[in-house]
């Protein structure tokens, strides 16, 4: 079965700067060391996905942003995807894997958890 291609989550008006800065700030509650988490920050998942498609456009300092808010996702996304329940339905296969492939790792934070993926390459670029 090919992997899925994902359409864009904000198709309209966003620069390309202003979605790394709306990631960081989903990330930036994601790292909130409170856990005080405010339902519908799981939106950080679609603004990632948009940044991936559109991933030629980030300049050097850009993609390090992202880098450094990818490492927030991989430790901080999985306990409140999961273990707070704000990713009902998100990580249901039947949802996830129809929209992202899995190279939209941070889609697929509870099976890195869970080891059934390898963990990504964040020294890598996006």
């Amino acid at each position: 079965m090919p992997e899925p291609t994902p359409q864009l989550y904000c198709s309209r008006g966003f620069t390309i700067t202003e979605l790394v800065k709306i990631y960081a700030r989903y990330c930036k509650d994601l790292a909130d060391p409170e856990e005080i988490w405010i339902e519908g920050y799981d939106e950080f998942l679609f603004y990632r996905s948009d940044i991936e498609i559109r991933k030629n456009e980030l300049t050097p300092e850009l993609a390090a942003e992202v880098r450094r808010n990818d490492a927030i996702v991989l430790e901080k996304a999985y306990k409140y995807l999961e273990e707070y329940e704000f990713g009902i339905g998100l990580l249901e296969d039947s949802y996830r894997c129809k929209r992202y492939p899995r190279s939209h790792w941070w889609w697929y934070v509870d099976k890195i958890h869970h080891g059934d993926l390898p963990k990504p390459d964040l020294s890598l670029p996006v």
